[in-house]
């Protein structure tokens, strides 16, 4: 099975512009945690709510841009990879989402263990990826050599 058939293609998108409290207000209204920063449709960096809130306890303020707290690392992989791989990168990159990107870089989806949760098929990747998050410890042994074997890209 391949990312594409189990990414979520609905993306949530914003500009480095955009303020703190506007990303608050559409993580809400979407109904979402996560949000990636985009210009020219290509992933410049991504926010989670945990990544707001720690912020907020910094004390920066709601009308700073998100450009000042964003994640300035973007996780990106192919829509055509095995889901078998993007888990694998997943528990060794530590994290529970991946920007899904089509030939030229631009935004197509992204994959979340949510996603692999969703699909029988998928779920067993699911639970290690979240095994391997949560010991903060990759189980396979991927060395950094084969991360670029995948189709995944760090930008």
């Amino acid at each position: 099975m391949k990312v594409i058939d189990v990414m979520s293609s609905n993306v949530i998108t914003v500009t480095k512009e955009t303020s703190i409290l506007e990303v608050m207000k559409k993580m809400k209204e979407e109904n979402v945690g996560f949000i990636v920063i985009s210009e020219d449709e290509e992933a410049i960096g991504v926010i989670t709510d945990r990544d707001i809130v720690l912020s907020l306890s910094k004390e920066i303020q709601t009308t700073t841009q998100i450009q000042k707290i964003m994640k300035k690392y973007v996780i990106t992989i192919k829509s055509d990879t095995f889901v078998s791989e993007a888990s694998d990168l997943m528990g060794y990159m530590q994290v529970r989402r991946l920007v899904v990107v089509d030939d030229n870089n631009k935004i197509v989806g992204v994959l979340s263990v949510t996603d692999l949760l969703k699909h029988q098929l998928t779920e067993e990747y699911a639970l290690e990826t979240m095994i391997e998050i949560s010991y903060n410890y990759p189980t396979k042994s991927l060395n950094p050599d084969e991360i670029f074997k995948t189709n995944a890209y760090i930008i």
